[in-house]
């Protein structure tokens, strides 16, 4: 059953969390299977003298150039897709919280006879490749090969990238913030990930490997691709359990939003990636037509009200924890390591360059860094959490406009109590942006308060509000609230004895995609003795599932459970117990006495059929072994 509520003060509780621990790896979920897919833009194939082995994509653009060479399936605009993007989003946050092992220490351009050992490169700028370039894994099999660049990435005519010492393509990602382009007859080995632009290959190219582009993605005339073989090893961070510290746990409903006003525009520029609900109290929202976001949008409704007042309380808390350093000065950065503390800038402060928060093997480890006046990130700054620190500990709060400035990569939650927060063009945040009043602005970056795990995904494609089950009258009661939901097709009620094994109890067709609030309700009536687990699964359009957190109950009665529904019934009504019955009678009688008899009854369930009883008031007793084990009311009907 599904409901939609109105005027209603909700309050989410989704959480999310963060660790920098690697023990997963990396998954490519519905992009497995393409060659290239672009998220927003045309995908051109290489035409009849070209190959392409692979399926090819677009959410939002047109497939031409795909002739007799092509092998594999186009997708346009569909479920697959919408959760194709996602999954590009997904691939990109968690290659880009792998730690960065060579900051700057290669030069832009790539190749002329140059090797490189594994590792992840960064580069603050474009970069090229010319000429012959190796990896060269040093015989591992699982050797890692990332380079990075803030920026585009122009490889020049004729280069040609090498793979030696068990270097596989599938494990070499090619990243630019900007266009990816290559020249004629290049050959290529790893993926070639154009963030927030295009990717084209010259004529006759070949690649071993695979085409994201946030844009669009044109193969050259006569270019050969095809998806590198064998598994991907690249480990990524894995899910953690870790809440925020109690004394920062404090924003309530606001925690799940990535940007969000209490009151004022909020907007973004060109395409971005956001993973949270985005939301003002008193504003406009513009901009994000073009992006890929996982969350909802909210805008002057119950949820903003309560985010509003959350904010409120949240500042409160926070400046009211005691400094701990008030001696450091305005200007933070410059590759200093912080400890856990609260630090506190009479005046306005600034960042530059590269910061690390040193937790101290703390989980608990809080970072609070406050300034009395505005706060200045510069270009390419950037924020390392070591040793247990994670964002979710991390505030950086100003009683001013927060400016964060292109290429950042900022972790925390940057605050602004009474002005406005904005960030430059390619930006990446783990955490929000959170302002009192002023407006909220961001531009062709990403952000995000969960990085979208794959097959350990906790974040649900719904605004899960609630999920109850509760012992009412013999049977489980279900009741579970949706702010909003993405591409969901049903929902299944999961029942389990030993919190381990699980079996589908009851199916409810979902909403598709909605922004209102909806409340869904189911009843278990197979009841179990002792203790039961119950747990809520979503499925998706194309197949996705992912888990509520478990519920549990508890029959502590020893008594026979005897439950009829529905009650009362005009034409039939079914019989649930707890006792497993065989060779059981019951008898059905009114104030005149017994009316009906039904004998030889085995199992849990059975069926009364009205036949020729007459509306009115009536009771049924259940008899086993000679011994009258339960007594109910009944009502029928007309």
């Amino acid at each position: 059953m599904k409901k939609q509520l109105k005027n209603a003060v909700v309050i989410l509780l989704l959480s999310f969390s963060s660790t920098p621990v690697f023990s997963q790896i990396l998954e490519l979920g519905t992009l497995s299977d393409f060659e290239a897919f672009a998220g927003y833009g045309a995908v051109t194939g290489p035409g009849v003298a070209g190959t392409c082995i692979g399926d090819v994509g677009t959410n939002t653009g047109v497939i031409s150039g795909f002739d007799t060479s092509y092998s594999g399936t186009k997708y346009i605009n569909n479920a697959l897709t919408v959760q194709a993007r996602i999954d590009l989003l997904r691939v990109y946050i968690h290659l880009s919280l792998r730690t960065v092992t060579y900051a700057n220490t290669h030069a832009p351009a790539f190749g002329s006879g140059d090797t490189i050992t594994p590792g992840v490169y960064s580069i603050d700028g474009a970069g090229s490749i010319a000429g012959v370039l190796t990896l060269n894994g040093g015989g591992d099999t699982n050797a890692v090969f990332i380079v990075r660049f803030d920026g585009a990435l122009a490889i020049a005519a004729a280069s040609t990238i090498v793979l030696s010492g068990g270097t596989r393509a599938c494990n070499v990602y090619w990243i630019a913030e900007g266009g990816v382009s290559a020249g004629a007859g290049c050959t290529i080995k790893g993926t070639l990930f154009s963030h927030f632009g295009v990717v084209t290959l010259g004529t006759g190219c070949d690649i071993e490997g695979r085409m994201f582009a946030s844009d669009a993605i044109t193969f050259g005339a006569g270019s050969d691709a095809i998806a590198p073989s064998g598994n991907i090893s690249i480990p990524i961070r894995a899910p953690s359990n870790s809440p925020a510290a109690a004394a920062v746990d404090v924003l309530g409903s606001i925690k799940n939003f990535v940007l969000f006003s209490s009151s004022g525009a909020v907007s973004n520029t060109a395409s971005s990636g956001f993973v949270g609900h985005i939301g003002t109290n008193l504003g406009s929202i513009s901009g994000f037509s073009t992006s890929t976001h996982v969350g909802s949008f909210y805008n002057g409704n119950s949820v903003t009200a309560q985010a509003k007042l959350d904010l409120d309380t949240a500042y409160i808390e926070l400046i009211a924890i005691p400094k701990t350093d008030s001696t450091h000065a305005a200007v933070f950065g410059g590759g200093e390591t912080l400890t856990a503390g609260v630090y506190y800038v009479a005046a306005a402060g600034s960042l530059a360059g590269t910061i690390t928060l040193d937790g101290q093997n703390d989980s608990d480890a809080i970072f609070i860094i406050r300034f009395n006046g505005a706060f200045a990130i510069g270009a390419q700054s950037n924020i390392i959490l070591t040793n247990k620190a994670h964002f979710s500990n991390v505030f950086w709060i100003a009683e001013g406009a927060i400016s964060m400035g292109a290429y950042t990569n900022m972790k925390g939650t940057v605050f602004s109590h009474g002005a406005a927060c904005s960030m430059a063009a390619n930006g990446n945040l783990e955490g929000r942006m959170l302002t009192t009043s002023g407006a909220v602005s961001f531009s062709t970056g990403v952000i995000f308060v969960e990085p979208l795990y794959f097959s350990t995904a906790t974040y649900l494609p719904i605004d899960l509000l609630s999920f109850t089950a509760e012992v009412d009258d013999g049977r489980v009661q279900f009741n579970w609230f949706t702010a909003a939901e993405t591409n969901n097709d049903y929902f299944d009620v999961e029942h389990s004895v030993d919190g381990i094994n699980f079996t589908s109890i009851s199916r409810i067709k979902g909403a598709g995609n909605s922004t209102q609030i909806l409340n869904y309700s189911t009843i278990h009536y197979t009841l179990s003795k002792g203790v039961s687990y119950y747990r809520l699964k979503q499925t998706d359009f194309v197949g996705g599932t992912s888990y509520s957190d478990k519920q549990t109950v508890e029959f502590e009665t020893d008594e026979v459970i005897f439950d009829i529904y529905p009650n009362p019934f005009s034409g039939e009504t079914s019989f649930h117990t707890s006792e497993n019955l065989k060779d059981a009678s019951l008898v059905v009688y009114n104030s005149q006495g017994a009316v009906k008899l039904i004998e030889n009854i085995s199992g849990q369930t059975f069926t009364l059929h009205r036949e020729n009883l007459r509306s009115g008031l009536y009771w049924i007793k259940l008899i086993q072994g000679g011994k009258v084990i339960a007594i109910k009311k009944v009502v029928i009907t007309e």
